[in-house]
């Protein structure tokens, strides 16, 4: 058994070194991840508009069916596996960084984060099928600085992760998986067409939803730094900056949509 938490913290960074993830494209040359960020800031605000402003909007409605069902069910699966890890560990959530099993429990939790992490780039086709269907009054500050900021969040927790384990990513995993698989469901459903609005009543709760989410999220946060549950960290500072900004957004949207 290893208590010293040094120790931990040297094998869980060799662990990381010969975990496969690791040696994927988009985790190992940080390159690759900030450019597609840049690039897809660039066409969805002024290229893609740029290009579509002489053309007929594309109606991409079949693409938009089987793009978010496939979504929510790769979220489902994800959800499915991260709910498994944070259930089975629940107990050694505030000792995650002491606990002689990190080999086990980090292995868990790296397959669905990178999964996760994955699904955050596709998400970024959601600003793409903005532009490309003409409304670009639903690429936001908010929809823009949402996708963009998860894809670097969910970098650095990756590549940090063998530093400053902490449960509140799985935790966090799981509920972001559990919301997009609501969200995604209904864009689908949406996606065809008028006959479909009767049973998309639920579309006004969305945004509570996603509100709901970061709440959540930031007061498990806050408390397990707070409790000394969770260790705090420059990773932990970002994540809150993040997270509060985010929250910030979607109410200050939510106070707009009420008052239309």
């Amino acid at each position: 058994m290893v208590n010293d938490t040094s120790s931990v913290l040297s094998i869980v960074s060799d662990f990381r070194s010969s975990f496969s993830i690791h040696n994927k494209i988009l985790v190992k040359y940080p390159l690759v991840p900030y450019s597609i960020v840049v690039f897809y800031i660039l066409f969805v605000l002024w290229i893609g508009p740029a290009i579509m402003k002489k053309r007929k909007p594309y109606s991409l409605q079949k693409v938009l069916i089987v793009y978010n069902l496939l979504q929510a069910f790769a979220n489902l699966y994800i959800a499915y596996s991260a709910i498994n890890g944070v259930i089975r560990y629940w107990d050694s959530r505030c000792v995650i960084r002491k606990n002689p099993k990190i080999h086990e429990i980090l292995e868990i939790a790296l397959k669905p984060g990178y999964h996760l992490y994955i699904i955050k780039f596709i998400d970024l086709l959601d600003t793409v099928f903005f532009v490309l269907r003409k409304k670009q009054k639903q690429v936001s500050f908010l929809h823009v600085f949402h996708h963009a900021g998860m894809c670097l969040i969910f970098y650095w927790g990756l590549n940090n992760l063998h530093k400053t384990p902490g449960f509140y990513m799985a935790v966090g995993f799981s509920i972001n998986a559990v919301v997009h698989v609501i969200m995604y469901t209904y864009y689908g459903l949406a996606a065809f067409g008028p006959k479909m609005q009767k049973y998309l009543w639920w579309k006004k709760h969305l945004t509570r939803l996603q509100i709901g989410q970061i709440f959540f999220i930031l007061g498990y946060m806050i408390f397990g730094f707070l409790t000394g549950c969770e260790e705090f960290g420059n990773l932990e500072f970002y994540a809150l900056v993040y997270a509060s900004i985010t929250l910030i957004l979607f109410l200050n949207f939510y106070r707009k949509y009420k008052r239309n």
